[in-house]
Protein backbone atom coordinates (compact mmCIF):
# COMPACT_ATOMS: atom_id res chain seq x y z
CA UNK A 1 0.00 0.00 0.00
CA UNK A 2 1.23 3.35 -0.76
CA UNK A 3 1.41 6.42 1.62
CA UNK A 4 0.94 9.60 -0.34
CA UNK A 5 1.59 13.61 0.64
CA UNK A 6 -1.48 15.25 -0.24
CA UNK A 7 0.42 18.23 -2.40
CA UNK A 8 -2.65 20.42 -2.21
CA UNK A 9 -2.70 21.07 1.73
CA UNK A 10 1.14 21.37 1.45
CA UNK A 11 1.66 25.33 1.95
CA UNK A 12 4.02 26.36 -0.42
CA UNK A 13 4.84 29.88 1.49
CA UNK A 14 5.99 28.20 4.52
CA UNK A 15 8.20 25.95 2.61
CA UNK A 16 10.33 28.25 0.95
CA UNK A 17 10.38 30.18 4.52
CA UNK A 18 10.90 26.55 6.69
CA UNK A 19 13.85 24.58 4.81
CA UNK A 20 13.67 22.16 7.42
CA UNK A 21 10.04 21.39 6.04
CA UNK A 22 9.80 17.95 4.50
CA UNK A 23 9.40 18.05 1.09
CA UNK A 24 10.96 21.63 0.94
CA UNK A 25 13.56 20.40 -1.36
CA UNK A 26 13.19 20.73 -5.17
CA UNK A 27 14.84 17.34 -5.65
CA UNK A 28 12.81 14.16 -5.34
CA UNK A 29 14.15 10.61 -6.77
CA UNK A 30 11.73 8.02 -8.38
CA UNK A 31 11.64 6.40 -5.44
CA UNK A 32 7.80 6.54 -4.16
CA UNK A 33 7.74 8.66 -0.81
CA UNK A 34 6.22 7.12 2.46
CA UNK A 35 6.05 3.79 1.35
CA UNK A 36 7.79 1.62 3.80
CA UNK A 37 7.53 3.95 6.83
CA UNK A 38 5.42 7.08 6.95
CA UNK A 39 8.05 8.12 8.66
CA UNK A 40 10.86 8.11 6.17
CA UNK A 41 10.06 9.81 2.79
CA UNK A 42 12.56 7.62 0.54
CA UNK A 43 13.11 4.19 2.98
CA UNK A 44 15.39 2.48 0.81
CA UNK A 45 17.79 6.15 -0.51
CA UNK A 46 18.04 6.06 3.33
CA UNK A 47 18.99 2.93 4.47
CA UNK A 48 21.06 2.36 1.22
CA UNK A 49 23.77 4.65 3.37
CA UNK A 50 24.73 2.49 6.01
CA UNK A 51 28.21 2.00 4.26
CA UNK A 52 29.22 5.38 4.70
CA UNK A 53 28.49 4.17 8.65
CA UNK A 54 30.03 0.81 8.78
CA UNK A 55 33.13 1.16 6.35
CA UNK A 56 35.64 4.36 7.29
CA UNK A 57 35.94 3.65 10.79
CA UNK A 58 37.70 0.55 9.42
CA UNK A 59 39.38 2.00 6.83
CA UNK A 60 40.45 4.51 9.75
CA UNK A 61 41.79 1.49 11.89
CA UNK A 62 43.45 -0.26 9.11
CA UNK A 63 45.57 3.39 7.63
CA UNK A 64 46.88 3.30 11.07
CA UNK A 65 50.29 2.79 9.88
CA UNK A 66 50.39 4.72 7.35
CA UNK A 67 49.00 7.89 9.31
CA UNK A 68 51.71 7.33 11.13
CA UNK A 69 54.13 7.50 8.36
CA UNK A 70 52.46 10.11 6.05
CA UNK A 71 50.95 12.93 8.28
CA UNK A 72 48.74 14.00 5.48
CA UNK A 73 45.41 13.65 7.47
CA UNK A 74 44.18 11.28 5.22
CA UNK A 75 41.50 9.69 7.67
CA UNK A 76 40.00 13.17 7.94
CA UNK A 77 38.67 12.51 4.01
CA UNK A 78 36.91 8.88 6.16
CA UNK A 79 35.62 11.15 8.31
CA UNK A 80 33.62 13.26 5.87
CA UNK A 81 32.67 10.32 3.92
CA UNK A 82 30.80 9.55 7.42
CA UNK A 83 29.42 13.58 7.46
CA UNK A 84 28.24 12.34 3.74
CA UNK A 85 26.24 9.15 5.23
CA UNK A 86 25.07 11.84 7.34
CA UNK A 87 23.88 14.45 5.37
CA UNK A 88 22.29 11.98 2.48
CA UNK A 89 19.87 10.44 5.47
CA UNK A 90 18.69 13.13 6.84
CA UNK A 91 17.94 14.46 2.92
CA UNK A 92 16.39 10.85 1.69
CA UNK A 93 14.33 10.39 4.81
CA UNK A 94 12.60 14.26 4.63
CA UNK A 95 13.41 15.34 1.30
CA UNK A 96 14.06 18.82 2.88
CA UNK A 97 16.44 21.78 1.78
CA UNK A 98 18.64 21.56 4.27
CA UNK A 99 19.12 18.12 4.11
CA UNK A 100 20.10 18.27 0.64
CA UNK A 101 22.08 21.23 1.28
CA UNK A 102 23.67 19.59 3.83
CA UNK A 103 24.57 16.04 1.86
CA UNK A 104 25.65 18.12 -1.42
CA UNK A 105 27.78 20.57 0.71
CA UNK A 106 29.61 17.38 2.11
CA UNK A 107 30.27 15.72 -0.57
CA UNK A 108 32.34 19.45 -2.12
CA UNK A 109 34.08 19.50 1.13
CA UNK A 110 35.45 16.08 0.91
CA UNK A 111 36.55 16.35 -2.86
CA UNK A 112 38.06 19.62 -2.02
CA UNK A 113 40.09 18.09 0.87
CA UNK A 114 40.99 15.54 -1.26
CA UNK A 115 42.90 18.16 -4.05
CA UNK A 116 44.09 19.52 -1.03
CA UNK A 117 45.88 16.47 0.61
CA UNK A 118 46.77 14.75 -3.22
CA UNK A 119 47.26 17.02 -5.68
CA UNK A 120 50.90 16.95 -6.84
CA UNK A 121 52.90 19.62 -6.47
CA UNK A 122 54.00 19.03 -10.12
CA UNK A 123 50.68 20.93 -11.19
CA UNK A 124 50.64 23.58 -8.36
CA UNK A 125 52.06 27.23 -9.17
CA UNK A 126 55.39 27.86 -8.02
CA UNK A 127 54.47 29.76 -4.71
CA UNK A 128 52.02 27.01 -3.97
CA UNK A 129 54.93 24.05 -4.15
CA UNK A 130 57.06 26.13 -2.04
CA UNK A 131 54.87 26.67 1.00
CA UNK A 132 51.88 23.71 0.18
CA UNK A 133 49.99 25.14 3.04
CA UNK A 134 49.04 28.52 0.54
CA UNK A 135 47.37 26.06 -1.66
CA UNK A 136 45.50 24.42 1.57
CA UNK A 137 44.37 27.56 2.63
CA UNK A 138 42.97 27.85 -0.85
CA UNK A 139 40.98 24.61 -1.33
CA UNK A 140 39.67 25.85 2.28
CA UNK A 141 38.35 29.48 0.89
CA UNK A 142 37.58 27.66 -2.39
CA UNK A 143 35.14 25.38 -0.46
CA UNK A 144 33.64 28.33 1.36
CA UNK A 145 32.70 30.31 -1.66
CA UNK A 146 31.38 27.32 -3.72
CA UNK A 147 29.40 26.39 -0.47
CA UNK A 148 27.74 29.81 -0.11
CA UNK A 149 27.04 29.26 -4.23
CA UNK A 150 25.24 26.43 -3.40
CA UNK A 151 22.10 28.14 -1.35
CA UNK A 152 21.52 30.16 -4.97
CA UNK A 153 20.43 27.56 -6.99
CA UNK A 154 20.50 23.97 -5.16
CA UNK A 155 18.85 22.03 -8.42
CA UNK A 156 22.33 22.27 -9.79
CA UNK A 157 24.52 21.29 -6.85
CA UNK A 158 24.39 17.74 -8.06
CA UNK A 159 25.55 18.37 -11.27
CA UNK A 160 28.60 20.70 -10.29
CA UNK A 161 29.80 18.02 -8.25
CA UNK A 162 29.97 15.59 -10.94
CA UNK A 163 31.80 18.06 -13.25
CA UNK A 164 34.10 19.14 -10.19
CA UNK A 165 35.10 14.90 -9.91
CA UNK A 166 36.49 14.84 -13.24
CA UNK A 167 40.17 16.63 -12.72
CA UNK A 168 40.35 13.93 -9.78
CA UNK A 169 39.78 10.86 -12.47
CA UNK A 170 41.73 12.43 -15.14
CA UNK A 171 44.70 12.30 -12.15
CA UNK A 172 44.04 8.78 -10.89
CA UNK A 173 44.05 7.85 -15.12
CA UNK A 174 47.35 9.78 -16.01
CA UNK A 175 49.07 8.40 -12.88
CA UNK A 176 47.56 4.20 -13.00
CA UNK A 177 49.12 4.68 -16.44
CA UNK A 178 52.57 5.27 -15.26
CA UNK A 179 52.77 3.08 -12.48
CA UNK A 180 54.37 -0.15 -12.46
CA UNK A 181 52.21 -1.90 -9.46
CA UNK A 182 49.92 -4.69 -11.13
CA UNK A 183 47.63 -4.60 -8.04
CA UNK A 184 47.54 -0.70 -8.09
CA UNK A 185 46.42 -0.76 -11.45
CA UNK A 186 43.38 -3.51 -10.97
CA UNK A 187 42.06 -1.55 -8.22
CA UNK A 188 42.10 1.65 -10.54
CA UNK A 189 40.10 -0.13 -12.69
CA UNK A 190 37.49 -1.72 -10.56
CA UNK A 191 37.64 1.66 -8.93
CA UNK A 192 36.51 3.52 -12.46
CA UNK A 193 34.41 0.65 -13.24
CA UNK A 194 32.23 1.13 -10.00
CA UNK A 195 32.22 5.01 -10.41
CA UNK A 196 31.08 4.61 -14.41
CA UNK A 197 28.13 2.19 -12.90
CA UNK A 198 27.06 4.69 -10.43
CA UNK A 199 27.21 7.91 -12.79
CA UNK A 200 24.89 5.98 -15.35
CA UNK A 201 22.44 4.55 -12.43
CA UNK A 202 22.42 8.13 -11.15
CA UNK A 203 21.54 9.54 -14.55
CA UNK A 204 18.93 6.33 -15.42
CA UNK A 205 16.99 7.45 -12.05
CA UNK A 206 16.93 10.90 -12.91
CA UNK A 207 15.61 10.96 -16.23
CA UNK A 208 14.27 7.54 -16.91
CA UNK A 209 11.95 7.02 -13.72
CA UNK A 210 8.62 7.19 -15.47
CA UNK A 211 10.32 3.20 -17.22
CA UNK A 212 11.59 2.44 -13.63
CA UNK A 213 8.06 2.54 -11.76
CA UNK A 214 6.41 0.97 -15.12
CA UNK A 215 8.47 -2.20 -14.03
CA UNK A 216 7.81 -1.74 -10.35
CA UNK A 217 11.28 -1.15 -9.97
CA UNK A 218 12.30 2.69 -8.43
CA UNK A 219 15.48 1.95 -6.61
CA UNK A 220 18.49 2.83 -8.50
CA UNK A 221 19.52 5.76 -6.35
CA UNK A 222 19.76 3.46 -3.57
CA UNK A 223 22.60 1.84 -5.98
CA UNK A 224 23.95 4.56 -6.42
CA UNK A 225 24.59 5.02 -2.57
CA UNK A 226 26.56 1.62 -2.59
CA UNK A 227 28.56 1.54 -5.66
CA UNK A 228 29.66 5.46 -5.03
CA UNK A 229 30.96 4.90 -1.61
CA UNK A 230 33.14 1.92 -2.41
CA UNK A 231 34.17 3.84 -5.45
CA UNK A 232 35.20 6.83 -3.43
CA UNK A 233 36.68 4.65 -0.73
CA UNK A 234 38.88 3.04 -3.37
CA UNK A 235 39.81 6.12 -4.92
CA UNK A 236 41.30 7.42 -1.88
CA UNK A 237 43.01 4.45 -1.32
CA UNK A 238 44.48 4.84 -5.16
CA UNK A 239 45.61 8.77 -4.36
CA UNK A 240 47.18 7.86 -1.02
CA UNK A 241 49.15 5.26 -2.80
CA UNK A 242 49.97 7.54 -6.11
CA UNK A 243 50.65 10.61 -3.69
CA UNK A 244 53.48 8.84 -2.20
CA UNK A 245 55.08 7.51 -5.22
CA UNK A 246 55.31 10.74 -7.41
CA UNK A 247 57.50 12.31 -4.10
CA UNK A 248 59.37 8.91 -3.32
CA UNK A 249 59.42 6.28 -6.28
CA UNK A 250 61.45 3.96 -3.79
CA UNK A 251 58.99 4.07 -0.92
CA UNK A 252 57.79 0.61 0.09
CA UNK A 253 53.98 0.94 -0.19
CA UNK A 254 52.46 -1.98 -0.89
CA UNK A 255 48.65 -2.31 -1.25
CA UNK A 256 46.67 -4.81 0.65
CA UNK A 257 43.12 -6.28 1.11
CA UNK A 258 41.08 -6.90 4.65
CA UNK A 259 40.13 -9.64 5.48
CA UNK A 260 41.07 -11.83 2.79
CA UNK A 261 44.70 -10.68 1.27
CA UNK A 262 44.03 -13.46 -1.72
CA UNK A 263 40.68 -12.06 -2.98
CA UNK A 264 39.52 -8.61 -4.91
CA UNK A 265 36.51 -9.57 -4.15
CA UNK A 266 34.36 -8.33 -1.09
CA UNK A 267 37.73 -6.67 0.52
CA UNK A 268 38.93 -3.52 1.84
CA UNK A 269 41.39 -1.96 -0.03
CA UNK A 270 44.54 -0.34 2.72
CA UNK A 271 48.35 0.44 2.07
CA UNK A 272 50.96 -0.55 4.60
CA UNK A 273 54.54 0.29 4.14
CA UNK A 274 56.36 -3.10 4.20
CA UNK A 275 58.51 -2.23 7.33
CA UNK A 276 55.49 -1.20 9.14
CA UNK A 277 54.30 -3.22 12.73
CA UNK A 278 51.07 -2.02 13.98
CA UNK A 279 53.11 -0.88 16.86
CA UNK A 280 55.94 1.08 15.12
CA UNK A 281 55.48 4.31 15.72
CA UNK A 282 58.74 5.34 13.93
CA UNK A 283 58.63 8.25 11.48
CA UNK A 284 60.52 7.95 7.74
CA UNK A 285 61.65 11.08 6.41
CA UNK A 286 61.56 10.54 3.08
CA UNK A 287 58.03 9.54 2.89
CA UNK A 288 56.28 12.28 5.15
CA UNK A 289 53.87 14.42 2.89
CA UNK A 290 54.43 18.41 4.04
CA UNK A 291 51.17 19.06 4.14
Amino acid sequence: MYLTTDLSKINLGQIKKNPFQPGSSTVDWCEPNYVVSEYIAEFWNTVSNIFFFLIPPIMIYLFRPYSKRVANGIAILWILLIVIGIGSVYFHATLSLVGQLVDEISILWVITAGYALFLPDVYLPQSFRVQRHRFVYSCIVFAIIITGLSFVYPYANAFALMILCFPTISFIVIHLRRSDNARIKRLGLHCFCLWAIAVTIWICDRMLCPLWLSISFPYLHAFWHVLIFFSSNEGIVICGYLTIKQQNPQANLHLHFWPNEQSNWFTLPYLKFHDDSDDDDSDNISTKSII
